[in-house]
């Protein structure tokens, strides 16, 4: 090795190593490669001479108490004493096939940056056990005979394809693997006994990373355990295994015996046509008893959670070796004192009646899901729901814009000014949680979608996300399977955002983080309703109002948001007018029929909404016109929400809202603050639209665009019956309608918003003077 500037740390955690120790050290230090690289060997308390054979080559020794280890703890800590960009793991009993074994590991990532781990294959140690042998030979050729790179694909279809495969996808194995330092840092090893390195391998491709294989980087490692060390083993795999993945299969031990019988069968089929294998009877008998041994232990420990806590310790070998400290959760816990606990809690909320009622109730359900789940699944979930529920580990005041809701103190030593690229932003957007169907959301995922168009790079970072999925790219399958396919990686909003030319607030929960934020020069509010309006007089409304006051740049939609937050709080803004996507959003024809037919949107927890209004409005008109149809869309409605019979949609996809709007006779959208995006997407649809008639629906909407009615019950349902009435008014309020969308462009909008982010970035970092149009507004 150069003595230069190490590019690998080569990691071997030790303890006891013997004999092997010596021989991996030795083909460690014989690699041929075109950099240097350094090793660092871990021993957590050796009692033999393992320290001293550490010490008979030039490796770095970092000594640990023996209670600390843990396998991804002092993992974390042998690569915080790292200093080099790619580190290697191998155990004390993986030694290197060769002396190209280092450089084939690292390869992969040194030629592609966005590749963060990499895994290499196993081949038995000399004297191993056969079917060790035909198992290592099987599992590594599953991963092909060239470098292999796993990727999650973005979509709904690319999550479905790695939840289908996800043992496939996660494997790593840190006997013989490698990872980019600068991806550990942000993503660590988790703190854990087992699996930490095929956790860590899914966590990265949840990031959104890349993993690869290489199948040139060859260690040789095996065990010989006995049939029963084996069963113990596979036990404390399974129960690892169901603690951490969870995964909804639980299959039987008739089922898992079987499928290994079939493989003893073959391998030792295999084993007696090899004539280079001696002893072959013998060893036949041991190949059996570990394919039994490893689907008895399997099937016990992947149902640990059903066993006595006694049994659990008796048959684990992970116990024997590290006591209590570390049992997965719920193998201490009494099963008799959960359904004491059980009992006691239903008496006294029901009584012994209601108490033995939901009993019955319960066996039934259980009983029909045995039916379809299985016994040992069905038992499972029940001994899971008999334990009490923790309490919540947050409390409202931990969300995000509380959390930040005073300015931040320590001031930011002054960074050169960052020089932007107008025509390539970097914009971090801040955004609440999304569910299916959300308006404000579908803007923003429409404005990042075009703004990746036009060369700028995006990145998503979502607030009080706790009960969203966890895992990234899950977060961006969703954006593209309830909203719109986008490039821009979607986070958990954990800690400081990369760097960028922009950071974006897009509601008022997501001002405060962003006005904590130093990633970025300029900071930017997305405001696409009065916030301020959802809330009566108090400490929330303060909240809001404050917000307004941060100093950001503002980007509105619509005129008259860009007016109030010029006039009314001083801020530097720019508008963008909500449009309709015409690909989406047409006349479908055939669907109307002699029936009057009433669509309305309703939100009964959105007060902006007007749910009572236009429930009692629907009433009026329904005495007037008995036989009309009223089809109700926004929400989840009980069918005795309303006064008023209705077919309700719940929330619909964009096809489906167009077969809704296009067979309706009216449509009723009501809101209270700004304009919203649905009564243009009616009225592309040829659904005529009536809206209330307020002070931001009158600066919206040009005249007779859509019909504005007053705000009453009365004066509501008399501009619904007119038109359900009156074909020719009704004629011409679609033809109006028409008319207004028919030049509406989200194309044309969305250039405008993405003008006034360029304005804001050079204007923040000082390479350009604010824009006329802008210093006026500000007066």
């Amino acid at each position: 090795m150069k003595q230069d500037i190490p590019l690998v740390t080569v990691i071997i955690p030790v303890k006891n190593g013997g004999a092997l120790l010596r021989e991996c050290l030795s083909a460690v230090f014989s690699q041929q490669t075109d950099f240097p690289y350094e090793v660092l060997c871990v021993d957590s308390g050796s009692k033999d001479d393992s320290v001293d054979i550490i010490r008979s080559f030039p490796a770095r020794l970092l000594q640990i108490d023996p209670a600390t280890f843990g396998h991804g703890r002092t993992r974390n800590l042998a690569i915080e004493h790292s200093p080099t960009d790619f580190v290697a793991l191998i155990t004390q009993d993986a030694v290197p096939d060769n002396d190209a074994w280092l450089r084939e590991l690292i390869a992969p990532m040194r030629d592609n940056e966005q590749v963060a781990g990499v895994f290499g294959r196993h081949k038995p140690h000399a004297g191993c056990i056969p079917s060790e042998a035909y198992m290592l030979e099987r599992h590594f050729a599953h991963f092909g005979a060239d470098t292999t790179l796993f990727q999650i694909r973005p979509g709904p279809e690319g999550w479905a394809h790695y939840e289908a495969n996800k043992p496939y996808y996660r494997f790593l194995s840190d006997n013989n693997a490698a990872l980019r330092r600068s991806v550990w840092k942000r993503i660590p090893y988790r703190d854990v006994e087992f699996m930490e390195d095929q956790l860590w391998g899914a966590d990265v491709l949840e990031a959104g990373y890349i993993k690869a294989y290489a199948p040139h980087a060859v260690v040789r490692h095996s065990h010989n355990y006995s049939p029963l060390t084996q069963a113990r083993r596979a036990f404390d795999e399974a129960r690892f295994h169901r603690q951490y993945f969870d995964p909804k299969h639980l299959p039987g031990f008739r089922a898992m015996l079987r499928d290994k019988l079939h493989q003893s069968k073959q391998d030792v089929r295999r084993l007696l046509n090899d004539p280079a294998e001696s002893d072959k009877l013998s060893k036949a008998m041991v190949m059996v008893g570990r394919d039994v041994g490893q689907a008895l232990g399997w099937c016990l420990g992947d149902r640990y959670e059903l066993l006595p806590v006694g049994m659990v310790r008796r048959i684990s070998q992970h116990h024997e070796l590290k006591g209590d400290a570390n049992d997965p959760s719920g193998a201490s816990s009494s099963l008799v004192e959960h359904v004491k606990q059980t009992y006691q809690h239903s008496l006294a909320e029901r009584g012994k009646l209601g108490t033995m009622t939901e009993a019955i109730r319960k066996a039934i359900g259980h009983y029909r899901q045995s039916r379809q789940h299985g016994l040992s699944r069905t038992m499972l979930d029940v001994r899971r729901s008999l334990r009490p529920t923790p309490p919540p580990t947050r409390g409202w005041w931990h969300a995000e814009q509380y959390v930040y809701i005073e300015p931040p103190k320590t001031p930011v030593a002054p960074e050169e000014p960052r020089r932007v690229d107008p025509n390539r932003l970097v914009i971090n957007w801040v955004i609440p949680p999304f569910g299916r169907g959300g308006g404000g959301h579908m803007t923003i995922f429409r404005t990042i979608q075009h703004l990746e168009r036009l060369g700028h790079e995006c990145r998503v970072y979502v607030v009080d996300s706790s009960e969203m999925a966890p895992e990234p790219m899950r977060l961006q399958s969703l954006v593209h399977e309830w909203f719109l396919p986008i490039r821009a990686p979607v986070y958990h909003l954990r800690e400081e955002m990369e760097p960028a030319d922009l950071v974006v607030a897009t509601s008022w929960h997501t001002a405060y983080p962003v006005r904590a934020s130093h990633c970025a020069p300029a900071k930017v509010y997305f405001i696409q309703d009065y916030e301020s309006a959802f809330y009566s007089m108090g400490a929330e409304w303060q909240f809001v109002e404050d917000t307004y006051h941060f100093g950001f740049y503002g980007l509105t939609a619509g005129t008259w948001l860009e007016k109030k937050m010029r006039e009314q709080y001083g801020m530097y803004a720019r508008s963008f007018p909500l449009a309709v996507d015409h690909s989406i959003y047409y006349p479908e024809p055939g669907l109307k029929t002699d029936k009057r037919r009433i669509f309305a949107y309703m939100r009964p927890h959105t007060t902006r909404r007007g749910f009572q209004l236009v429930a009692l409005a629907l009433a009026k008109v329904k005495e007037r016109f008995p036989d009309a149809e009223i089809h109700i869309a926004g929400s989840v409605l009980h069918p005795s929400a309303l006064p008023v019979p209705f077919v309700g949609h719940g929330v619909l996809d964009f096809a489906d809202l167009r077969r809704v709007f296009s067979m309706c006779d009216v449509g009723v959208c009501l809101s209270f603050t700004n304009y919203s995006l649905l009564p243009q997407e009616m009225a592309a649809c040829g659904c005529p639209v009536v809206e209330i008639d307020v002070e931001s629906t009158r600066a919206a909407y040009p005249p007779g665009a859509v019909v504005l009615a007053p705000p009453t019950v009365e004066g509501l349902s008399t501009e619904i019956c007119r038109l359900l009435e009156d074909e020719d008014h009704r004629q011409k309020q679609i033809s109006a309608g028409f008319t207004y969308v028919r030049d509406l462009s989200w194309e044309k909008a969305l250039d405008q918003s993405a003008e006034a982010l360029k304005e804001f970035a050079l204007h923040a970092t000082h390479q350009e003077a604010r824009p006329v149009s802008l210093l006026r507004s500000a007066r």
